[in-house]
This record gives structure tokens, C-alpha cells and sequence, in this order.
């Protein structure tokens, strides 16, 4: 009976280990939850966002500044609103040197703090952002949020679907069809 409870505790210890596991290494890939791409991407913005232009600029000057790129921060500034004023009024411009400035200054501190933030894959996706932001290109590419996979134990890929009883049969229909 000992050995019995013994087995017993560990299958389910493995199970819950498994189930805790999940797909993507976390639990939050069984509750359908998303991670976002790069854990110091300022704010929910989203690309298609009013502010997002001014918003990506300074937070890619900001990170290569911290990961030691030689480039101007300063010129790349001026470059960028010389930029905005071409493309809007005066009044979007002073909106956007605003956000850019205060997210530039956000971003420097909260990096600043971190030793080790400049790793090789962050300083590869930096420098895909600045050089395209040196060439002109103002246009934001903030990282995609991430959704999980559905993962119901040891089944994990394909959509997540919802159930519904006609769709249970049809799906049977179809599997008995095609023997």
C-alpha cells in the first residue's frame, strides 16, 4: 500500500508538473494569457497608435544610447521632428517632441538601472530599429504581443476553438467519411 500511495504521488506531481508546464513554459499558456515581447516596451502601444511614431523613436535612442551604439541622440531627435513637421501642423509637432521627449527620458532611467539589459538579442533588434530610424524610416514597430497556445495537456498547436455540439458532430461526420 506505501508503494502504491508512493507511485500515486509522484504521477500526479509529474501531471501537475506537466500541466503546469504547458507549452510555452508557463502557466499562463493553459489560461490563454499573453507575454509581451520586450518587458520594457513602453506602455500597450500599438503601432497603428497616433503617438506611437514619436513614442518608438525615443525608446529605440533611449536603448541604443544605454547599449553604447555610436550614433547622435540629439541629431537623431531633430532629424526625426524635422520629420513629423513635414508630415503634420505645428501643433502635432509640439505633441510629438513632447512624447518623444519624455518617453526618451523615461526609457533612459528605467534602463539605466539594469547591468545586464543590453544582451545580444536586444542589441540586434536595437540596431535593426535605429539604423532603420538613421535612414529615415520613423515608422513604429513596437514588439507583437504574444498569445499563447491552447494547451490541453500533451496536445498542444492548432487553434483554440470553441466547443459546440453541432460542430462535435460534423467533425465526427467528417472523420467517419473519410475512412
Amino acid at each position: 500500500m506505501d508503494r502504491f500511495a508512493q507511485g500515486l504521488v509522484s504521477g500526479l506531481m509529474l501531471a501537475a508538473a506537466a500541466l503546469t508546464a504547458g507549452c510555452s513554459g508557463g502557466a499562463s499558456a493553459l489560461l490563454g494569457g499573453a507575454a509581451p515581447a520586450a518587458a520594457d516596451a513602453p506602455g500597450s502601444f500599438k503601432n497603428d497608435d497616433p503617438t506611437a511614431r514619436p513614442v518608438a523613436v525615443a525608446w529605440t535612442s533611449a536603448r541604443a544610447q544605454r547599449c553604447g551604439f555610436y550614433f547622435d541622440p540629439a541629431r537623431l531627435r531633430s532629424s526625426y521632428l524635422a520629420y513629423e513637421a513635414r508630415q503634420s501642423g505645428a501643433d502635432q509637432v509640439a505633441k510629438a517632441e513632447k512624447a518623444y521627449d519624455s518617453t526618451f527620458k523615461a526609457i533612459r532611467e528605467r534602463v539605466a538601472a539594469d547591468p545586464d539589459y543590453c544582451t545580444e538579442s536586444k542589441s540586434t533588434e536595437i540596431k535593426k530599429d535605429l539604423t532603420r530610424h538613421l535612414a529615415g524610416d520613423f515608422a513604429p514597430d513596437f514588439p507583437k504581443t504574444k498569445t499563447a497556445e491552447t494547451c490541453w495537456f500533451f496536445n498542444c498547436g492548432g487553434e483554440a476553438k470553441a466547443w459546440t455540439p453541432d460542430g462535435f458532430w460534423a467533425e465526427q461526420a467528417a472523420r467517419q467519411g473519410g475512412r
